[in-house]
């Protein structure tokens, strides 16, 4: 099951209308001077964001970090972490930057690589001879390698949904479900086919050997090195009390700039996409891996660093304006505007990351917004703005930067339109149940994917699964129900009947058969 595709909308609410605050910025003690030139980007960056957050005027937060390989030129923060406390954005608060993770745990495997620790040629058999793979998986061949570049042909879903959503596992789950991997036949063995899998197969195989959780590895491998003190992938309980948190938002909705439900907690930070960072640790990580794409000195050994951008995997794409060609570890490469970009982005409910650089340019940017409507693309258009700048000149990139927006806003108002109707259309579905409602109450469970619970809730009809939670909407088919339990992504589940008992429940791609 896959998070929908972003929407935008055009118009906000008085609440988010008055989150359209002045920047709250701190740059480290570190900053070097900026020339007149810089100086002169940076003021019309700034003036870019907050006409394109007036202009769309949906955007709850937004943080940005603009750096070069010896420090930052601006790092920066706008609107509010948390519209209904009235929480500013600032260069320290905690954004989830999900798929982005992976850069990090691309680069602290690659240190255990270097030193021997492990050895990335190791095979799924190899490093699970325990586990009875199905002989289609190829676990002679399939490498560590394979996993962390998305060429490993392999599908396992349960796996990834219950990592990634319902944080309903443990160890014992995990391994049973490491034992259910499938080839997948659209996308085989050296096939780039990006996705969670990689990730999660390749941490749980190295935490087995190494006795450490890919946590652990990351924080000693790359953020003790490099001081991120405010990166994280676990603890997040402790670190809100202590720590100011971006919550989730979706601009997308016809009641727009609402708060989204789903939160991530340590069952649910999984290696893939697991971690939150701040603009101001996110300068000091594109710096890091500017130096080192540059030759540069830099904490961790330069060679390291840059050996996780070099292309393993080949690909053609395009994702918004950026052009892909090759996959590392953990970073793409391709090319925008005529030069090289490496990029490693991120997206979940309620949260956007940007973050990418430009050797040639020595230029490199991260954005985060609490947003998953307008601000999933507003994140690139600012990142395209700071390389246009410099590649083509301030009044291209004025030029083009004010076309996106208005892109994004036009968008914005045909997708709102769209969803309204879609909801109003939905309004208008009556029951087709066959059986009295509380006939459907109980928990139902799946070796794979784990249990759904129904009951009865305030006169609703409610669905509980680990982390998730959703009220039932009609469906048009018999003996079924609609959910949203991942915001933006909806799912129908399915009644099995027997004897005037609903027996078992379909969706997920899995059957639930009944269990209380």
């Amino acid at each position: 099951m896959r998070l929908a595709p972003f929407m935008f909308v055009a118009a906000m609410p008085a609440t988010l209308a008055a989150a359209a605050s002045p920047p709250s910025r701190a740059e480290p003690a570190t900053t070097p001077s900026v020339a007149a030139g810089d100086a002169h980007f940076v003021q019309a960056l700034e003036a870019f964001v907050a006409d394109a957050r007036r202009r769309l005027e949906v955007v709850p937060g937004i943080a940005v970090a603009i750096s070069r390989a010896n420090g930052p030129l601006l790092v920066a923060a706008y609107g509010r972490a948390d519209v209904e406390t009235g929480l500013p954005a600032t260069p320290d608060t905690l954004f989830y930057i999900a798929s982005s993770t992976k850069s990090f745990v691309g680069l602290a495997l690659a240190r255990l690589d270097a030193r021997g620790e492990i050895d990335l040629d190791w095979t799924l058999a190899e490093l699970a001879p325990d586990v009875g793979f199905a002989p289609e998986v190829r676990a002679g061949e399939v490498t560590l390698r394979h996993l962390l570049t998305h060429t490993h042909g392999l599908d396992n879903g349960a796996m990834t949904f219950r990592l990634a959503y319902s944080g309903e596992h443990d160890p014992a789950a995990l391994w049973r479900l490491l034992a259910r991997l499938e080839p997948n036949g659209e996308a085989p063995l050296g096939t780039f086919n990006y996705g969670n899998l990689g990730y999660n197969v390749a941490t749980l195989l190295i935490e087995r050997r190494l006795g450490r959780s890919w946590q652990e590895i990351v924080e000693t491998e790359v953020l003790e090195p490099l001081g991120l003190r405010r990166t994280i992938a676990r603890g997040l309980a402790g670190a809100r009390r202590d720590w100011a948190f971006a919550s989730p938002y979706d601009s997308a909705r016809p009641e727009a700039g609402e708060r989204l439900y789903l939160v991530k907690e340590d069952d649910t930070m999984q290696s893939a996409g697991g971690m939150f960072s701040t603009a101001r640790d996110l300068a000091r990580w594109i710096q890091v891996n500017l130096a080192a794409a540059r030759g540069e000195a830099s904490p961790i050994p330069a060679p390291v660093v840059a050996s996780t951008h070099n292309a393993i995997a080949a690909l053609d794409e395009r994702f918004e304006m950026f052009q892909r060609s090759g996959y590392g570890l953990g970073w793409y490469s391709g090319d925008f505007g005529g030069d090289g970009l490496f990029h490693s982005f991120g997206g979940f409910a309620g949260a956007r990351a940007h973050v990418s650089f430009m050797p040639a340019r020595n230029l490199g940017v991260a954005v985060l917004v609490n947003d998953q409507g307008s601000g999933f693309v507003l994140a690139d258009a600012v990142a395209a703005f700071a390389y246009e700048w410099f590649q083509h000149g301030p009044e291209s990139a004025s030029r083009e930067g004010v076309a996106r927006i208005e892109r994004i806003a036009a968008r914005s108002a045909e997708l709102r339109q769209r969803d309204a109707g879609q909801r109003a259309e939905r309004a208008q579905r009556r029951w087709q149940l066959t059986l009295p409602r509380a006939r459907y109450a109980g928990r139902y469970c799946s070796p794979d994917y784990g249990t759904i619970s129904l009951e009865g809730v305030d006169g609703q009809f409610a669905m509980t699964m680990g982390r998730l939670r959703a009220v039932a909407e009609p469906f048009t088919d018999p003996d079924s129900m609609r959910f949203e339990p991942i915001p933006g992504s909806g799912m129908v589940l399915r009644f099995r009947i027997d004897d005037q008992t609903a027996v078992a429940v379909t969706g997920f791609g899995s059957t639930f058969e009944r269990c209380g």
